[in-house]
């Protein structure tokens, strides 16, 4: 059939979800209160506030530590990946990854006994660490932009659990937009008092 008016056909464009990848929140607590004092809970309360205005698909990296989380964030994370599950129904992108919690230790340690207990979307597969769990998010998530946070980063890029699953994001997804969030816990923090505009220029 032709068109003899001329009229290309109308296409849509659907924008995919945005999504937020939370690495290793058990180090938000015992290891950073140690290294920052009171300040850590200044931290995790940022962290809180950006999981529970996220609107995307959610992922989380669970390590050891994570037996150290406080019943009242994990409530935080378990009221973000519902949310990641509506959003993904209202944007038409549901899938097993849209909300996933996953167990991927920095140190090779395997589950402890109560990790999935009373936690919700636990993938049952475990991962050699961080970076393991980042590849499978890699070949799973139809995303526009991915933004990383949890414990720790660097500003520099040089190390870092947050660092290396961007850097394996960026490095598998090249035409997805991979950042650090200015919430991710730097282990520059330690040092002093750092402006997070400085943070999130740093790292875009």
């Amino acid at each position: 059939m032709t068109n003899d008016f001329n009229i290309s056909p109308k296409t849509t464009h659907i924008e995919l979800p945005k999504t937020l990848v939370l690495v290793l929140p058990g180090g938000m607590f015992g290891s950073a209160e140690s290294q920052l004092g009171r300040k850590a809970r200044e931290y995790r309360n940022a962290v809180a506030e950006e999981i529970l205005s996220h609107d995307g698909h959610f992922a989380v990296i669970d390590g050891f530590l994570s037996d150290e989380i406080q019943s009242g964030f994990d409530d935080v994370i378990e009221k973000g990946l519902s949310n990641a599950i509506l959003a993904a129904e209202r944007m038409g992108y549901p899938n097993s990854i849209s909300a996933v919690r996953m167990y991927g230790c920095d140190t090779g340690e395997v589950a402890y006994d109560g990790w999935q207990e009373n936690r919700s979307y636990c993938l049952d597969e475990y991962f050699d660490g961080p970076d393991d769990a980042a590849e499978f998010l890699s070949r799973h998530l139809k995303t526009s932009e991915i933004t990383v946070t949890g414990a720790w980063a660097t500003l520099d890029d040089s190390s870092g659990c947050v660092n290396g699953v961007a850097q394996t994001l960026r490095s598998l997804m090249p035409h997805t937009q991979v950042r650090i969030s200015e919430t991710a816990i730097f282990e520059e923090y330690a040092d002093g008092e750092l402006d997070r505009t400085t943070v999130f220029n740093t790292l875009t």
